[in-house]
């Protein structure tokens, strides 16, 4: 019985070893109630230098949600399904964190913003811009850019980088 036990423990080593890493999945919906939120911004970081940290700070948003239909997007954004996994890496990695190209921005009535995106990277600050924390939820691309296309005027949510 101990043989097999210590020959389970090594065969479960070896193939962790040699696959890399560890991926336990994290799921989450952001369930935000609408008294504690005092606007919602939304950005789009196509044409900014960087899609990550700060961008905010020096990028307009490019539309604002009007209070009436706050309660609305908070509704339909709590029915999204976003998830983040904790990745055990046993092999040297440098792992890139970023906003998808449309950020929303949910200011709080205490002062504090939680920045939230499709691409898997948020954060959240407070009311002197000091980074609090960040996260890595994400959720599909095509359901995150519907769910944006309907609070955005269509000649915003259409605007693109010029190609050339």
């Amino acid at each position: 019985m101990k043989r097999i036990f210590t020959l389970s423990i090594i065969f479960i080593l070896t193939l962790v070893c040699l696959t890399g890493c560890i991926i336990i999945p994290l799921y989450k919906n952001y369930e935000i109630p609408a008294d504690t939120v005092s606007s919602i911004e939304i950005y789009n970081t196509s044409q900014c230098e960087i899609d990550y940290g700060e961008f905010f700070k020096t990028e307009p948003a490019v539309y604002q949600i009007p209070e009436e239909q706050t309660a609305d997007f908070l509704s339909d954004l709590s029915q999204i399904r976003f998830s983040d996994a904790i990745v055990i890496i046993l092999a040297a990695m440098d792992p890139s964190f970023r906003y998808g190209e449309w950020v929303t921005r949910i200011n709080y009535t205490d002062g504090t913003y939680e920045m939230i995106s499709c691409a898997g990277y948020g954060e959240t600050y407070d009311q002197n811009d000091n980074h609090i924390k960040s996260h890595h939820y994400g959720c599909d691309d095509d359901e995150w850019n519907h769910f944006i296309g309907k609070y955005l005027p269509t000649d915003v949510f259409e605007e693109r980088e010029p190609e050339g």
